[in-house]
């Protein structure tokens, strides 16, 4: 039985939004602690990339630490997601 990791993240408690700003719909590094928007939730849906940069508060310093030396994981999703992957 698989699991969604969002879901799972969402679970476990406080969840960040570490994509690039989107108008009207996200603010980057905002942190939600009851799920995310439906705004997001939609957006996660017509860009899957998205909902790999939705992570648990507690990644947040590595994930900060990729963007900050431009490589891993989170760094390139943060490309994609920018349409620069």
């Amino acid at each position: 039985m698989s699991k969604d990791p969002k879901k799972t993240a969402q679970a476990a408690g406080p969840v960040v939004y570490c994509g690039p700003t989107i108008p009207g719909v996200a603010v980057q590094f905002t942190t939600y602690t009851n799920g995310v928007p439906t705004a997001l939730e939609e957006a996660t849906k017509e860009n899957p990339v998205l909902g790999g940069l939705v992570v648990p508060l507690e990644q947040l310093p590595e994930v900060r630490h990729q963007f900050h030396t431009g490589a891993g994981r989170y760094y390139n999703l943060y490309r994609k997601a920018q349409g620069n992957g």
